[in-house]
């Protein structure tokens, strides 16, 4: 049985939500927060206003980051798409991941940076 539930209260036992969930953490921690692994995390925010990649570099950074560190993503197929808009004052990436499993289970994810 694995826990990977950021809820306490609750138990993952199927692989394909804990391969969601296991992506949804590495996306929400920043670089150097886990301890004896200073590598794991996206440090996300940093990236993008440090840098300002383009969208085909945040997308390829996004998908190199969970087939490193995502165990249970990596059975699966795993898509990554980014768009780019730019406001006015403040401009938006939004990272549309898809997974799809062998057996027609799919499963969209959106987090929007900016």
């Amino acid at each position: 049985m694995k826990d990977l539930a950021l809820n306490s209260k609750v138990l993952l036992d199927n692989e394909f939500e804990c391969a969601l969930q296991e992506i949804d953490i590495l996306l929400n921690t920043t670089s150097t927060e886990l301890i004896g692994y200073p590598k794991y995390g996206m440090s996300i925010e940093t990236f993008l206003w440090t840098l300002t990649p383009t969208t085909s570099e945040l997308q390829k950074y996004i998908q190199d980051q969970i087939m490193t560190y995502c165990v249970y993503a990596r059975k699966y197929s795993v898509d990554v798409n980014v768009e780019y808009f730019q406001g006015q004052y403040r401009s938006i990436y939004l990272v549309i991941i898809s997974m799809q499993a062998p057996d027609g289970r799919t499963a969209i994810r959106k987090y929007q940076y900016q």
